[in-house]
């Protein structure tokens, strides 16, 4: 079942924007990192990157990494430093750090999508450009190289006996 999402571009704002106040909302919990706004601070900063380049599949792929990492990083940071006393604020902020955690699985499916729709598909993947000669095989790409002229041979795969004697030219006007 192939799942299409709206404009890449409306789709890219939403997520910065729903990270970029989530994120400064977390920090009223006052316990997290500084790590936390640091690899938070990537993540938009690539979903900005992405907004600019709209042809690269490098940008949105550097996001969803960062944003895979940022799971990683999430669940140890609301685990070790999470507050055993919290005022109202506190409470607030730490609920925005959870909220933001669970929203980064639909932002890595919507990353994933944006990847594969600017890079075109290789099989099952949506791989950036350095990564084609990783699992072999020509990469499949959705432009055309027009200065490079395609170099067939029509005869390559006949047999033999059943190829052509004369030229067509030859066949066409003779009766």
């Amino acid at each position: 079942m192939e799942i299409s999402i709206p404009h890449a571009s409306i789709t890219l704002k939403g997520v910065f924007f729903a990270h970029l106040i989530l994120t400064v909302w977390s920090n009223f919990c006052g316990s997290l990192p500084e790590s936390f706004v640091l690899y938070n601070s990537i993540l938009l900063f690539s979903i900005i990157w992405s907004l600019h380049q709209r042809e690269s599949e490098e940008a949105p792929f550097m996001a969803l990494c960062t944003n895979l990492l940022a799971i990683l990083f999430d669940i140890v940071n609301l685990a070790h430093y999470w507050p055993s006393h919290m005022t109202g604020i506190e409470k607030f902020g730490a609920a925005m750090a959870i909220f933001n955690l669970l929203l980064r699985p639909l932002t890595s499916f919507l990353l994933y999508q944006i990847m594969q729709d600017r890079a075109g598909s290789y099989g099952n993947f949506g791989l950036p450009s350095g990564f084609e000669g990783l699992f072999g095989g020509p990469r499949r790409s959705p432009y055309e190289d027009i200065d490079q002229t395609p170099q067939t041979n029509p005869s390559a795969g006949m047999d033999p006996e059943n190829a052509p004697t004369s030229s067509p030219n030859e066949n066409l006007f003779t009766t």
